[in-house]
């Protein structure tokens, strides 16, 4: 459902890493260069597991880019303690939709939603593949642009409690939207991620 690893000396700080799947990671470190985006680590071979690089888009978000060979990324999703979403949290949204649709040919519709503000979702063939959030205006300005990585819980209070029980903290108390109840939560280590209890999820 997940991986961790280490942090690099002189690295950036623990976070969740947004991995992008690749049918040719060295043409899609091409693209994203091509489009305006940076290489922060050059592709590579993890073994016969796959080929990985990391990148930053034109708005500064970093996320990693995987090409399987043996493994082949998360097997469980949209199920209490596995992935359910990825969300881009971007001050420029008009310019991640042009770079996301250069490199992996998303699509993006966005909707009005009824604070005044916008929300897009990313889509692959038509089906919902992540989202993107507009920052401007609803996060402090020292958050730089990033991934957000949810995961789907079955009960969104008690996985705050249990997260503060541990020694996290909470970013943003949980609140209802459409698609479910979340929060946005810190690990003791200052990694941020969300929990979500999907509203479509089985009884």
């Amino acid at each position: 459902v997940a991986g961790i690893g280490p942090v690099q000396d002189g690295g950036p700080p623990p976070a969740w890493s947004t991995y992008l799947a690749s049918a040719d990671a060295d043409a899609t470190a091409r693209a994203i260069t091509d489009a305006g985006g940076t290489l922060l680590m050059e592709p590579m071979d993890v073994m016969t597991a796959g080929r990985m690089f990391f990148a930053m888009d034109t708005s500064g978000a970093a996320f990693g880019v995987w090409q399987a060979g043996e493994h082949h990324g998360a097997q469980l999703g949209n199920e209490p303690g596995s992935y359910a979403w990825n969300e881009l949290n971007t001050r420029d949204p008009e310019g991640a939709i042009a770079f996301y649709a250069a490199v992996f040919g998303w699509a993006a519709t966005t909707n009005d939603m009824p604070d005044g503000s916008t929300y897009t979702e990313w889509q692959e063939d038509g089906d919902p593949i992540g989202g993107m959030l507009d920052m401007r205006g609803r996060v402090p300005d020292e958050v730089p642009a990033h991934w957000m990585t949810y995961f789907a819980v079955d009960g969104t209070d008690d996985a705050v409690a249990r997260i503060t029980a541990a020694g996290g903290s909470v970013v943003v108390p949980a609140i209802d939207i459409p698609p479910g109840r979340f929060a946005v939560v810190a690990d003791p280590f200052g990694a941020h991620f969300a929990v979500i209890t999907l509203a479509d999820a089985p009884a």
